[in-house]
């Protein structure tokens, strides 16, 4: 009886401290550098170095506040995605679709075929709900254009509008 209690008393004064240790790790003010190696513990499973969602959408933000190079490693961290970091990365790559093609396709182009697929098939799923009906009108427009007009990345406008396609077929 004593040693339950003394392992219960040890849980209940343990599992908080537990919690605070973790919120405190997640206030931990971000660089990029650091996001970017705890984006890497994305690939690894089971999922290492703290990676969250959380880590994704901060990168997300400086790429939409102008570090570009950022698309590489957003790209790369969704081939082993699953879960709540899959659908804030098909959102986003969804948006870069979107409004930046040729962006998307060219940083695509040098993947292997079957990566691209994926990577084309988590932006066509969007967060889970599939491309809005302007959204998808769009990009389909612009990758048939793409693929029709543009010799450079035509094959991969091609494959991604396959899967964006098959992705919202239901949909839309």
């Amino acid at each position: 009886m004593i040693k339950s209690t003394g392992a219960v008393l040890l849980l209940t004064f343990c599992l908080p401290l537990v919690s605070v240790l973790q919120m405190q790790e997640a206030s931990k003010p971000m660089n990029r550098a650091t996001a970017l190696t705890t984006l890497k513990g994305c690939a690894t499973r089971p999922i290492t170095l703290g990676c969250s969602e959380d880590t994704a959408g901060y990168l997300i933000k400086l790429y939409e506040d102008g570090d570009k190079a950022l698309l590489e490693s957003l790209l790369q961290a969704g081939l082993t995605s699953d879960g709540a970091l899959s659908e804030i990365l098909g959102d986003f790559y969804a948006k870069v679709l979107w409004k930046n093609p040729q962006e998307f396709l060219e940083a695509l182009r040098s993947r292997p075929r079957e990566e691209r697929n994926t990577l084309s098939r988590l932006a066509a799923i969007t967060d889970g709900s599939g491309m809005t009906s302007d959204m998808l009108r769009d990009v389909r427009h612009n990758l048939s254009r793409i693929g029709s007009q543009h010799v450079r990345l035509a094959p991969v406008a091609r494959d991604c509008l396959i899967e964006v396609n098959k992705a919202n077929a239901k949909n839309h």
